[in-house]
């Protein structure tokens, strides 16, 4: 993502590009539209700047006279921001051509729990161009690149040195049919590299790892974004702070209306390539790794979902006994979500209840209520298909957990492909690994509970109900729990 944050400052962008000539008054009435977004003083101190550049305007953040406006908590933090700079040009379409040739260096220096803390970065040939949409508040279309980027970091117990390759980045924009805008985000980094030490004051020891990838890629998209309503809502607190005004609540609430549910629904996913961690015990590593989520806004009946993944697993070896070794998992994937999430009646309530002019804006009981909501009416935990496999086994797991009173309902289905290999693997152990024996008897009884299928799975149903009794494929295996006398 920070191969985006170039264009952060473009979407102040927020009134209609007029097509004309290139002038010193030209600058003044964007400047002047742009004070609505940063506010005046921004352009008063000298933070943000608008010039002519050509046939463009040059937009200027310069981060040391912002450093010299904020007061830091700390007064011995420094920070260091090489300056930034974007050029926008109008279209006849009323739309923004936007470009960028840099992103700014920097260093960070304060005092944390821990001690001095410090960071560094860098980014090396950062290119941006984009059209930006004013009248949607976001862009239509977008193309990013970079030649590198190096991080680093360092406290007491703890230092990180990070370098990632060349990247790309593209990324869309279009009106959504209930408002808002769809947007999606595609971007690719080659060869990430991170070593971590983590070190011992007292002793002067350390344990070294490094994480290593060949390719690092990052999806994302979201529907119904409410990009111009949420940048009409940082205008409206602008010019509040401006004032030095608190809004009345009536105010505030037309103003939050607008904004929700924010999106409709987001989607997120990293993926590794040729992932690698390194350690002293050994390397662990995956030809693929992704993990990605999916997030409905604030609306009735929301949901969420969560994925991790992983192919051509591997692991030091000398951890695991030799008998375990046809076992280890080679690939996995994991789905886990939630449904019946009524955000929507949480977000309302909060609006209708907000006034900033009283502490705290939000009452305490109005919180109460709607902790209490969610406890009555939880969502449902589902357990889509998640597998974990190798060559010769494969376990699957799917069902749905519920909460009704508060207590746990669930009903989980688990198959197995290949379990007498697990069996006979356990059976060979036995002669090197004596303890083993004990698990043995325990394999052989979940084998006589379970539901043979036709292609020669085996499926166990367990179900836990709320009263506290426990079923596999029919057969109570214990009673509900005995009812607590009042």
């Amino acid at each position: 993502m920070r191969q985006l944050l170039p264009i952060v400052p473009c979407l102040f962008l927020a009134t209609p590009a007029l097509a004309q000539a290139v002038d010193a008054a030209g600058a003044q009435r964007l400047a002047d539209d742009l004070a609505r977004y940063v506010s005046r003083a921004a352009f008063d101190k000298h933070i943000v700047a608008v010039s002519p550049e050509g046939d463009a305007y040059k937009i200027s953040i310069d981060f040391k006279a912002l450093a010299a406006a904020v007061s830091p908590m700390d007064p011995r933090a420094k920070i260091e921001l090489t300056p930034f700079a974007i050029l926008v040009k109008s279209s006849p379409a009323g739309t923004w051509d936007v470009t960028s040739d840099a992103w700014p260096a920097g260093s960070l220096e304060f005092e944390g729990p821990q001690g001095l803390q410090s960071t560094q970065w860098t980014i090396d040939g950062a290119k941006f161009n984009g059209v930006f949409d004013p009248a949607l508040g976001g862009f239509l279309s977008g193309t990013a690149s970079q030649n590198g980027m190096t991080f680093s970091s360092k406290e007491a117990q703890q230092s990180v040195q990070a370098t990632i390759g060349a990247g790309t980045a593209t990324m869309s924009g279009a009106p959504s049919a209930g408002g808002g805008m769809d947007l999606t985000l595609s971007e690719t980094f080659a060869d990430f590299v991170e070593d971590i030490q983590v070190l011992d004051p007292s002793g002067g020891g350390n344990m070294p790892m490094k994480m290593k990838a060949s390719k690092l890629s990052i999806e994302a998209s979201a529907k119904g974004y409410r990009t111009r309503a949420l940048l009409d809502l940082v205008a409206f607190a602008v010019n509040a702070a401006e004032k030095n005004l608190k809004p009345a609540a009536e105010e505030v609430r037309q103003q939050l209306r607008p904004v929700l549910p924010i999106w409709d629904h987001l989607d997120a996913a990293y993926s590794f390539a040729d992932f690698m961690v390194e350690t002293p015990v050994g390397a662990f590593g995956a030809q693929a790794l992704g993990v990605g989520m999916g997030l409905d806004g604030a609306i009735q009946n929301a949901a969420m979902n969560y994925k991790m993944s992983g192919a051509g697993l591997s692991a030091p070896l000398q951890l695991v006994p030799g008998w375990a070794h046809p076992l280890l998992p080679t690939d996995f994937e994991v789905n886990v979500g939630a449904v019946g999430l009524n955000l929507d009646s949480a977000a309302q309530k909060l609006v209708a209840n907000l006034d900033i002019t009283r502490e705290p804006p939000v009452p305490q009981e109005v919180m109460d209520q709607i902790g209490a909501e969610f406890m009555a009416n939880p969502p449902k935990v589902v357990i889509s298909k998640s597998t974990v496999r190798n060559k010769d086994t494969e376990v699957m797991a799917e069902g749905e957990v519920t909460f009704p009173g508060g207590k746990p309902d669930a009903n989980i289905a688990f198959e197995v492909v290949g379990y007498d290999k697990v069996v006979t693997a356990i059976e060979a152990s036995v002669k090197d690994y004596p303890e083993n024996a004990q698990i043995l008897p325990v394999a052989l009884a979940a084998k006589g509970f379970a539901k043979a299928l036709p292609d020669g799975r085996l499926r166990w149903e367990l179900m836990v109900k709320a009263d506290g009794s426990v079923s596999v494929n029919g057969v109570t295996l214990k009673g509900p729990d005995a009812v607590q006398q009042q």
